[in-house]
Order: C-alpha cells, then structure tokens, then sequence
C-alpha cells in the first residue's frame, strides 16, 4: 500500500507541476460492461472543477460519485440539483423511455460532459460503479493535496492537480439477471455491524442487489425478536466451540452477540442507499437448537438443550404437532417482516432430520389429523415439513411478500408461489423451473464460498472442505440446457454463499469472497459467450488495486499462481488399463479410473478433481498389467476429511488374476476407524504379500459407516481414494 501511495503522490506531482498529459481511465473494468464503442477525439477531462449535476431523486447518486473520487483521485466533487440543460460536467438523470430493462444503464462520454442515464436510480448507480472502476486508483489525502497545492503555486492551483481523462464514447450495460444476490452467516460466527456494513459496500462495488441474511441457527440466534426475549438472552450466545473439524474438544470461550432491531432497520436503511435488498431468513423448522435452548418445551423431547458448541446439523428440531410451536414460528416470522421490508421472506426449510417426529406422538397425532400418508417418494413426515412450511408461507404471503426456501421444501406439497434456492446441486432448481418455480442458482458446486481456493491447503486458512477456485465459479452456468427457453425464464438469479463455521472473523470473510466474488458478478451481468477467462484475470489485476485502496483482504491464487507437481514414482500400475466394477458417486467421477493410476498424487481438498469419491459401496478396480509381472506390494492414497463425513477406509483388499476373470485373494488389511484425536488429511496404505506372478491385480477397497460421535451417526462415510501402485 505505502508503494502504491508514492506512486500516486509522484503521480500527482508531476502531472500538476508539468502538466503532462494525464492518466487515463479504462472501461475493461468488471462486470464488463456489454458494449464499449469509443470514439475518436479529446477525452473529458475530471478534475477538482467538475461539477455532478443530478435530477431529483439522485442526490445521494451524486453524491456516492463524489465520494468514490475522492477515495480513488484524492478529492471530492462538488454536487448540485439540476437547474437546465446543463453542458459542462458530469449529469445523472432519469430516462425512462430509453430504457426496456430495470437497472439498464448508459453512459455517455463528450470532451464537454459525462452523462450517466437510466430508468432507475439503481441504472444509475450502476452506472456510477462503472465510471468508479474505470478510473486510475491514485490516492492522496486532503492534506497531501494542499502540500502540493502549496508547491505548485507558480501553476492554476489545486484544479489543475489530480486529474484524469475518460476517453469519448459510449456504454451500455444491463443485467442478465434480477436477482443478483449475496449471502452470509453470522450465526456460527458473529459479525459486528460495521462488518456487515462493509460487505454491503463490497456486494455494491459488484453490482448485486439481493443480501440474504442468516439470522437464526442451532449455534447463535442473531436478530432481536421483542416477544421472545429468550431468543438473544440465552439464544445469542454459546458456552464453547467445538475445535477443528467437530472433534470431541471443545473451547471455553462463550460466543455469540445479536442485532437489535433498530441496528437492523439502521443497517437496512444502508443497504437501500445502495440499492441492495436485504432478505433475512429464519431457518425452520431445523437448525432451531438455539430456540430451543431458550423454549425447550417447543422441541419434541422438551430437552434440556444448549446452544449447540458444534457444527453440522442437529436432530433437535421445532415439534411440528405442537401448536405452541407453529405459533412461535408464525409470531417471529410477523416480527421479522415489522423490521424488513423485503419483498422475500427466506424461511429455510433445509436439513431438517425427522428422527424426533418419527417418535414424538404430537407429531403423529398430526400427521393423523391432517390425514397424511406415505408414498413411494415421500414419508409422512416430509409431508409435515410440508403442512410447516406452506403454514409459514401463508403468514408471509399475508403481508404481501413471498417465501424463499431451500431446495429441500420442493420434497413434499410446497407452496405454488414459494422461490426455491438450489444448493444441493442444479437438480433442484430444474425441477423446480419445470413445476413452475421461480429459482435462485446457488449450488455448492460452484458458488459456495466457504469452500478451499486451493488445493494447496496446507497453506490456506482453514475452512469446511471442498475446492472451489475461481475459475470453478467463472464455468457456472445457471441457465440448464435441460431446460426449455421458457422455463428457462424462471431462473431468475443467481447467489453465491459463505458458511462460517470455520470462518471466525471477517478479514476471513473478505478473503473466502475475494476474487470469487469478481467471477460471480461476471454470471449475474454477463452471458456465456461474453466470457473469456484470461481476460478476466487481466481485468481482476485492476481489481486488486481497489482491495488494497480499501483494505480489502483477498486470496491471491490467480494473480500469483502457484505451481507444484505431486507424482508418485513410476510403478507397475502407472497409466495401464483400469476398469472399475462400480463407478464412483456421479459428482466426484470426474476423468474417471485414470486418475487412480495417472502417477498424479490428489492434493488436500475432496472435489479438486483429483480424486474419486465412493460412498456406501466399496471401490472396486481391476488394473491390467498387461503382461505377467512380479508383484508384492501395493499401495494406496485415501483421503480423511471427518467434518466432511470423508473417512478413512475400513479394509483393503489385494486379488490376482492371469486371465482377468479368475481372481484369488493375497492380501487383506483391517485398518481402525479414524477418531476426532486423529489428524485429518491424506494417508498412504499400504499391503505386502508374498511375491507371485500375476498380470492383473484387483484392489477392493471398503469404507466405514459413521460412528456415534459424528453428527451423521448412522449413515455412511465416504471414502476418497487416489493413485493405486503396485510392485
């Protein structure tokens, strides 16, 4: 930063003390804007004269424009209300009849005026945004202009230091979709206002307008709710942490802290200036321990229960059959809505585990009455998630807003006007467009953030798990080829989110959504053919000098590529025939049975690409030799990854073959089950045998299934394997 201060300073010296020609601004900014014509000619000229002159209703447009100069050039501009036909400046007005498209915008560049236009003020602050980025990051305080001020005395003074020119032409720009949101959890760690406060500032450097709120959870309940003041008394805090990836330790250290509703109206307040929505969400009828711990007799066991001090998901959950319950869900909902005018209302709906149901006669009683029955798609308690969650959106749908839920709600009868948010893949959301749905993209495959940037996690800061680099989010397309034109249409935005639990500060924060967050906005503006990666990184390079202008923390991964080639020594196995008996699980194949023997080791993070993943039946692979070889050894690489519920294998197998179809065993190895003592990462395994010749080698390779101390007890463990060798 102190470097990029004496370049500006210098900058600024000799631009006012020689008056050589002046930086330029440039337009290959992001989101890149869809058309970009220039024109020939003497550029405009920005300096400490200019004037913005706005129409009414863009004062505070004009007056963002005037601070952002001064953040980047080191001076304000003076703003005034519109009188005429003003020709010299910078104009902010409203058109409506030029424009088809909310939040379309047009700027206009004359050597005489800069003309920002659209039929909104949004259009216009978007507008705004652009001629921000495009313009040369050279800052300098008051004080420091005044010293040069001082030094240049022989010239015109102050208004001839500290300039630029935009070069003539024109911009267009409009957005490919409306939706064009962010979210964060404060709920597993808390973040202050001001922090919030800033995020807001970064979703408005990116054009997004939608802010959704994850105000309640199983591990901190956030948001002040006046006729249950429980909620942030006991709710907002907890009495430790669990440490690393859920083990058995946990921290003494309470956590937690809440927003009163007045912070909250101030902050939503903030947002609207900015042209940014915020939607809150309450998560039910899951992920509500915290609640509970506050109003046990609201569960279906009626506790004790404690403001949960670990991650995952919790089976505690709000009794659907007690009426006491639905009620104090309905009266959240009515007090959330007095302090948020969203016109969405996001009431969760997500992994809500059903084991309380299943045994609480309240909840049977239920399903009784409201004749519930199974079906060869659903139980009879995913229909009463269903009764929850259409009761709920028929209070929000009362006030006038509209319910967004996870994808999870469409597993039942949901509501006809209720938004589905797609996370668990695309799958849902093509469901959900082909019934009719409105759909928000925000797969965890592409856009969540929480996830590693690196494979090189060793030297990352810790997170869930996963990989997801920048160019994984610039691929995302979120309009499906499965999907007709017209059903297409109801995809109407697209999100990227960040869990915190491994994220416990909000320079964390920044880093988890900084550049990703450049590659969202490209989605939400741009479409696929307008896309080109390398010229987006050369674009984020201008990026880079924002986050430092602002103190913005980011991860550096593509402007500082790192290269490492972790290979196994050439073996018997490397690059010969495989074939798998059966495939891996569809989303972690990848290139398929290569990879276990293509002599690359898979690094640190489960979906890089590098490994191949197999959950509930075992990996099976036959490697052909292809001709008769000695053979006595052979080994492995799995990966742990215990929070992810990626365990370590239960037993490996060695069999032998000369004729690929007659197999014997020669080898087994029983390996112990990973504890929460135990380090995760990657483990080589290996088995040794007496030496035989054999042209194929068969490895099997099977997992664990959760033990009781994991929150997905029960259910089976994946296991990751990579590189298979064989001596």
């Amino acid at each position: 930063m102190k470097k990029l201060f004496l370049l500006g300073f210098a900058a600024l010296w000799l631009f006012a003390c020689t008056k050589q020609q002046l930086p330029e601004a440039n337009y290959d900014i992001i989101p890149q804007p869809k058309e970009v014509r220039l024109d020939d000619g003497k550029p405009f000229e920005l300096s400490p004269k200019t004037i913005v002159y706005y129409e009414a209703g863009l004062q505070r447009e004009a007056e963002f424009l005037s601070e952002y100069v001064d953040n980047i050039i080191g001076y304000g501009l003076a703003t005034e209300e519109m009188q005429g036909n003003e020709t010299v400046g910078i104009v902010l007005r409203l058109s409506p009849a030029d424009f088809k498209q909310a939040e379309a915008y047009e700027i206009n560049v004359t050597p005489k005026q800069v003309t920002v236009k659209s039929a909104d003020a949004a259009g216009v602050f978007y507008g705004i945004q652009t001629l921000r980025k495009s313009l040369p990051v050279s800052p300098i305080d008051s004080s420091q202009l005044n010293s040069l001020h001082r030094k240049c005395s022989a010239f015109d003074g102050v208004n001839d230091m500290g300039g630029c020119q935009l070069p003539c032409g024109t911009i267009r720009d409009w957005p490919s979709f409306a939706y064009r949101g962010m979210h964060l959890d404060p709920c597993r760690h808390f973040m202050d206002l001001d922090s919030v406060k800033i995020y807001l500032d970064m979703m408005a450097m990116h054009n997004m307008n939608q802010f959704h709120f994850h105000l309640s959870e199983d591990q901190g309940w956030r948001i002040e709710i006046k006729k249950y003041p429980e909620l942030t008394e006991i709710g907002a805090y907890r009495n430790g942490t669990v440490i690393g990836h859920n083990g058995n330790l946990y921290d003494t250290i309470r956590h937690g802290g809440y927003y009163t509703q007045d912070e909250l109206r101030d902050l939503i307040a903030y947002a609207a200036e900015r042209h940014i929505n915020i939607i809150p969400e309450i998560d039910l009828p899951g992920h509500m321990q915290a609640a509970l711990a506050c109003y046990p007799h609201l569960g279906c066991t009626g506790g004790p229960y404690e403001v949960w001090r670990r991650w995952g998901v919790s089976d505690d959950v709000l009794c659907a059959g007690n009426e006491e319950a639905m009620q104090f869900a309905e009266d959240v909902l009515n007090e959330v809505m007095d302090v948020f005018p969203s016109p969405y209302i996001h009431i969760g709906g997500d992994e809500c585990p059903k084991v309380r149901w299943e045994k609480c006669p309240k909840c049977q009683a239920k399903i009784k009455e409201l004749g519930i029955k199974k079906d060869d798609k659903f139980s009879a308690e995913d229909y009463l998630q269903s009764y929850v969650m259409n009761r709920m959106a028929k209070v929000v749908e009362a006030r006038g807003r509209r319910v967004i839920g996870w994808d999870e709600i469409l597993e039942g009868n949901v509501s006809e006007t209720a938004i589905i948010m797609s996370w668990r893949g695309t799958e849902g959301g093509i469901e959900a467009a082909r019934k009719g749905h409105d759909v928000i993209m925000a797969p965890y495959s592409h856009l969540y953030f929480d996830y590693y940037q690196s494979e090189d996690i060793a030297n990352e800061p810790m997170c869930i798990g996963g990989y997801l680099p920048v160019e994984r989010v610039y691929e995302f397309e979120p309009l499906p080829e499965e999907l007709t034109p017209e059903q297409q249409q109801h995809i109407i935005g697209v999100q990227a989110n960040i869990w915190t639990e491994y994220i416990a500060s909000f320079r964390h924060v920044q880093y988890m959504a900084l550049p990703r967050m450049e590659a969202l906005t490209e989605i939400q503006w741009n479409n696929p053919q307008e896309r080109d990666f390398e010229a987006f990184v050369e674009r984020c390079k201008k990026m880079r000098e924002f986050y430092e202008l602002y103190h913005y923390n980011y991860a550096d991964h593509i402007f500082n590529p790192r290269i490492w080639a972790d290979t196994v020594a050439p073996n018997l196995a490397t690059r010969k025939p495989i074939t798998l008996r059966q495939q891996p699980a569809e989303k972690y194949t990848y290139e398929g049975a290569i990879l276990l023997n293509d002599g690359n080791l898979g690094r640190g993070a489960y979906n890089s690409g590098r490994w191949l993943g197999f959950c509930g039946y075992p990996l099976d692979a036959v490697i052909d030799l292809e001709q008769p070889a000695e053979i006595q050894h052979v080994r492995f690489h799995a990966l742990t990854n215990k929070g992810a519920w990626i365990y370590n294998p239960s037993q490996a197998k060695v069999l032998v073959s000369n004729n690929g179809e007659n197999f014997r065993e020669v080898a087994q190895k029983d390996i112990p089950i990973s504890t929460w003592a135990d380090k995760d990462g990657i483990f080589a395994y290996e088995l040794d045998f007496e030496p035989i010749t054999s042209r194929f080698v068969e490895v099997v390779i099977s997992g664990f299934d959760l033990p009781e101390d994991h929150s997905g007890f029960g259910n089976p463990a994946w296991i990751f394997v990579d590189e298979i060798e064989v001596w």
